[in-house]
Parts: C-alpha cells; structure tokens; sequence
C-alpha cells in the first residue's frame, strides 16, 4: 500500500513537472511565432509606404504639370505613412515586449521592462502600454488572461489558479 501511494506521489510530480516545461515551451514557442509574424507585418507595413511614396512622387508630378499647387495634395498620403510608422512603432515595441524589454522614453537606449529607471539617463519610467489592433486579439488576450495571471507587484506571469505570487508572495485575486 506505502508502494503506491509513493508511486502516485511520484507520477504526479513527473506530471506536474512535464506540464509546466510542456507550458513554458509553448509559451516561448507562442512568443517566438508572434515576433515572426510582427516582422513579416512590419515589412508588409513598410512596402505599403514605399508604395505611398512612389504615389506621392507620382501626383507630385502630375500636379506640378497641371501647375497646381502640390503643398495641400499629399495630406492624406503624409497622414497614411505616419498611420503605418505609428503601426510599425507599436510592432517593434511588441517585440521588445515579447523579450523583456522596452525603449527608454527619454533616450531611447532599450531596458528591462521591470526597470524603473533608466540605466543609462536614470530617468524614471512609465509602464509598458501596448495597443490591441483587433478585437480578435482583445479576445485572445481576455482567454490568456483567464489561463495565466500577472502578478501586479513583480510581474511575474502566475499559473491559473494559483492565489499567491511565487515570486513575492503577493495574494493574487480571483
């Protein structure tokens, strides 16, 4: 009978174990893919305003030979490159997300996303923002957050249903 008991002690420890690791590496998998796909976006997003460009060079001329005034004509155009590079911003800002990093707000030198303060200007931080593009990615996210919890105080990615932070102790709610 103590045979069995310690074998089932054991299993269930080897199972927890594989499911964590199993866990972890989906979750740098997941990562890993995502960063994939944000490049491949970025580079999409930046053929598109090279397109932009090509256009806005194209109706520069073509005005410019209808001797219109060219000044008023590309609003739009400026308006949909600096919409993609704001697009572009927030790609790469996920990306450095995704690692654990950020850009400083003050110097731009890349930092811990737990920093405070900036290593290299020591000045203070504000938490990392990003923004959802899709209401697909809101509900993607709303699921994740249902599995995994973060920690308020540490940041520390918590297991669902886990009530206190392994890291530092604080009492997650429910």
């Amino acid at each position: 009978m103590e045979f069995k008991k310690k074998v089932s002690e054991i299993s269930k420890k080897v199972g927890k174990t594989a499911t964590d690791t199993y866990n972890t590496v989906a979750d740098k998998s997941g990562k890993f893919i995502e960063d994939t796909k944000l490049r491949l976006s970025i580079s999409d997003k930046e053929a598109e305003i090279e397109k932009v460009f090509e256009g806005i060079g194209k109706s520069i001329y073509e005005s410019y030979k209808a001797g219109e005034d060219v000044g008023k004509e590309f609003t739009k155009e400026c308006k949909s490159v600096d919409k993609m590079n704001k697009e572009i911003d927030e790609m790469n800002k996920t990306i450095l997300y995704n690692k654990g990093l950020r850009t400083c707000q003050n110097c731009g030198e890349v930092i811990s996303t737990e920093a405070a303060f900036c290593a290299i200007c020591g000045s203070k931080q504000k938490p990392v923002k990003l923004k959802s593009e899709s209401k697909k990615e809101k509900e993607e996210e709303q699921k994740e957050k249902n599995k995994e919890r973060v920690c308020p105080q540490c940041g520390l990615v918590c297991a669902a249903g886990t009530k206190f932070c392994s890291k530092c102790g604080y009492k997650l709610d429910k």
